[in-house]
């Protein structure tokens, strides 16, 4: 943190860097100790004698990114990538519909792209939370906040020690286990009745569900290939699950 004196002689284009930066580090809540930077953001606040609409208190995060985008253009700066993609301007307030008893466990995924995209989709068709185990990517990874778009903030996320730990209470809370995976002995998403409650698996983009998780499940299911390709995205694969789940749904409580 610079002293007063110190801060002060520095250019405007060089104190506007300095709050973009606390900023970014508040925004995507990097390191641990947002308080800092905080602290340091209304001590310089305090040295510029910046009006009140510049300062933190009572911000959301989309007037936090305002507030980031003016202090880069100030300094002559572009927005970043990662800081922007916090921001969705079309996001509710509330949810258009409450959640179903459906979850799904992330197992071993190398991708933290595709963790977050499995978070975003959760929100999107209503699903009730994300179980993760194994080395899938925890919520503060940066590049699965990209891929999540802010959903990471508010969906329901459980890191499980052991994936048979979350399969086993989920069993004895009355959930089916679905396992989604490829092979030609499984059935087609098409021709699976749903059950009313449910966790799906998904497993490692190139090795799959591991034998031991397969052996715990209830249902298997597959999306058929109609082109050369014999799988797709598992992030891809599970947003198309979700949303037959939720349509099944709807039929279930009708």
């Amino acid at each position: 943190m610079y002293p007063e004196h110190k801060f002060k002689a520095m250019s405007k284009e060089a104190k506007a860097k300095r709050m973009a930066e606390l900023l970014r580090v508040i925004i995507l809540q990097l390191g641990s100790d947002i308080p800092k930077a905080k602290r340091e953001y209304e001590t310089y606040a305090s040295y510029m004698q910046l009006e009140p609409n510049k300062h933190l208190d009572g911000k959301n995060q989309a007037e936090l990114i305002d507030l980031y985008k003016t202090f880069r253009s100030e300094a002559g700066l572009a927005f970043e990538r990662d800081v922007y993609l916090e921001q969705e301007p079309g996001d509710r307030l509330n949810a258009k519909e409450p959640p179903i008893p459906f979850a799904v466990l992330v197992h071993n995924l190398r991708s933290a792209f595709n963790v977050g995209s499995v978070i975003r989709s959760t929100d999107c068709f209503g699903l009730e939370a994300v179980h993760l185990s194994g080395y899938s990517s925890s919520p503060n990874h940066v590049t699965l906040k990209s891929a999540a778009r802010g959903c990471q903030e508010w969906i329901p996320i459980k890191r499980w020690e052991s994936p048979l730990e979350c399969i086993e209470w989920h069993q004895a809370n009355g959930y089916a286990i679905i396992a989604l995976e490829t092979g030609e002995d499984i059935p087609e998403i098409s021709d699976i009745n749903w059950p009313e409650k449910g966790l799906v698996i998904l497993g490692n983009e190139e090795l799959g569900i591991a034998p031991e998780l397969m052996a715990k499940a209830d249902t298997k299911v597959s999306i058929p290939m109609s082109g050369r390709k014999a799988s797709m995205n598992v992030a891809g694969a599970f947003a198309i699950t979700a949303f037959c789940i939720r349509q099944a749904f709807k039929k279930i409580i009708q």
